[in-house]
């Protein structure tokens, strides 16, 4: 650890709150980084340089003051931090109590910087977490050997599943310039990430008004807890006055198996922005054959119904309503009936007059995919 001016001078200004010694703080080299007399401020210490050498306790006397009545002596000790000589502390002042506040002086110079290099390797770690995160999201990068020897470094299991949260904040920043708020508030959305998910692998912001959160999975139970939970993050957002979109992809294991969720995370907050729902939260399991169809250009969907739509007649809204249960029923005529509360007949009635404007029979598998296709598209925009 170097000792620098702006770790060592809240630390002197902390301890002069306390007592009324002069304070000096000198780097490993001897250079005076920090002191209550500023004159002193990038100059090599003697008592440090002597301090350092002896690799203990220096103590300089008689200082003789004209402004006391009494005799000051300086006394400088070394710094240790991890079993390391780091630097030099030291106090001037009167030598009937001065040694009794040197080593009090020592410990707390010596925890105040433990907690920094702490402080430090945390905001490092945090760090390289995201720069992996950002290798794995890369299609373009492809050295998987060396994500997978980080991952041990972060402990995480690769080998097993994670399921891959992506979430879309609207605007999220656009109107901020101070770069300590946008630290701020890029924090505290994965602080609330890590509240709701407090064993995730990684959570991290990824910049363009995404974020990103991995998470073991173990069942399909957990695939639904997830969804539940995405709703209420999605709800607390909006509560924030924050609009969102939360895709969650499929569990996968490896790195390979990680960008593959985060992919289909994508495509599922994709397709929730096309579809005409109010829902802002989709596991990609959830979308079946839109998934495929959200796919295809919107150019290409929009002929192909602009060509069904002008051969065909219109239907109602009541028959638009029947085909679409229908379909969601898996031709199930009963659940159907029962769902619309409507008589067998009058479902059959229904499906037969489709049939006869369309020329398309709902109840044969191939005419009903073709039907489902038809309504499919009309649900993207």
């Amino acid at each position: 650890m170097i000792i620098t001016t702006d770790i060592a001078r809240p630390i002197v200004d902390q301890i002069m709150k306390a007592i009324d010694y002069n304070i000096t703080i000198m780097n490993h080299k001897g250079i005076v980084v920090a002191s209550t007399n500023a004159k002193q401020i990038d100059k090599p210490h003697l008592g440090a340089l002597k301090a350092l050498e002896l690799k203990s306790k220096s103590i300089t006397e008689p200082i003789n003051s004209e402004l006391t009545d009494f005799t000051e002596i300086e006394v400088n000790v070394p710094i240790e931090v991890n079993n390391e000589i780091v630097g030099v502390v030291g106090i001037t002042g009167n030598s009937d109590c001065i040694d009794k506040f040197i080593h009090m002086i020592k410990i707390t110079v010596e925890t105040l910087l433990e907690q920094q290099v702490m402080i430090e390797q945390l905001r490092f770690k945090r760090t390289a977490l995201e720069e992996w995160v950002q290798n794995i999201i890369d299609t373009d990068y492809h050295n998987i050997p060396i994500l997978e020897s980080k991952a041990e470094y972060f402990n995480i299991d690769i080998t097993i599943s994670c399921c891959v949260f992506a979430i879309e904040i609207k605007d999220f920043n656009q109107a901020v310039f101070d770069f300590e708020t946008l630290h701020q508030n890029e924090a505290r959305i994965i602080k609330m990430l890590r509240m709701y998910f407090p064993y995730s692998f990684f959570a991290t912001f990824l910049g363009k008004d995404r974020f990103i959160i991995g998470l073991p999975e173990k069942n399909k139970k957990d695939m639904e807890r997830f969804v539940e939970v995405g709703r209420e993050i999605n709800r607390q957002l909006e509560q924030e006055g924050l609009t969102s979109y939360i895709g969650i992809g499929s569990a996968s294991e490896g790195i390979l198996g990680y960008r593959s969720s985060y992919l289909e995370a994508l495509q599922s907050i994709d397709i929730l922005k096309q579809v005409r729902s109010k829902d802002k939260v989709a596991h990609i399991n959830e979308w079946g054959i839109l998934r495929l169809l959200a796919q295809i250009p919107s150019d290409f969907r929009c002929l192909y119904l602009d060509q069904f739509s002008k051969r065909m007649p219109a239907l109602s809204s009541e028959l638009e309503e029947t085909l679409v249960v229908y379909l969601e029923n898996e031709l199930n005529i009963k659940e159907t009936a029962v769902i619309l509360h409507i008589h067998r007949n009058t479902l059959i009635y229904r499906l037969d007059k489709i049939k006869e404007l369309w020329g398309l029979d709902p109840r044969s598998f191939h005419d009903a995919v073709k039907l489902q296709v038809i309504n499919l598209i009309k649900e993207l925009k």
